[in-house]
């Protein structure tokens, strides 16, 4: 009886850290993100003026806050959270991402004059961010 109490505990306190460790991944790379789109938009900026330094800014932006609307909407849900409640959540989460990323890039597209190299460019960098969180995971 007390050992399966202890195991019990164990095995929450496995699921606890694990979530803990993924969560702060998960906004680790939303960290990367934010950081690789300010230095392109600055280098940009530095280079080829304020519409290439803003429109990387946009296009950054844009995978940066579709991360990490997709690292809040996973984690909403607690440790303890049915497997398939947690499935169905990362499905929507990711549905919802896309949408966003495909909204954002409209009202980015009729609101801005942008050149699209770095725009798309620096949207590109975004996603290389998980790339590389992944060759530089233990897992």
């Amino acid at each position: 009886m007390a050992e399966s109490v202890v195991s019990d505990l164990e095995e929450q306190f496995d699921h606890k850290d694990l979530h803990l460790k993924a969560r702060r991944a998960a906004l680790g790379i939303v960290a990367g993100q934010l950081g690789i789109t300010l230095l392109i938009s600055a280098v940009g900026f530095l280079i080829g003026g304020a519409r290439a330094g803003i429109s990387a800014l946009m296009g950054g932006g844009i995978g940066t806050v579709s991360s990490l609307y997709m690292a809040v909407s996973i984690f909403r849900l607690g440790v303890d959270a049915e497997p398939d409640k947690i499935l169905k959540g990362f499905y929507r989460g990711e549905f919802l991402k896309l949408a966003l990323i495909v909204v954002l890039f409209g009202l980015v597209l009729t609101t801005i004059e942008v050149s699209f190299g770095p725009m798309l460019g620096c949207f590109a960098a975004t996603l290389l961010v998980y790339w590389v969180a992944l060759l530089r995971s233990p897992i």
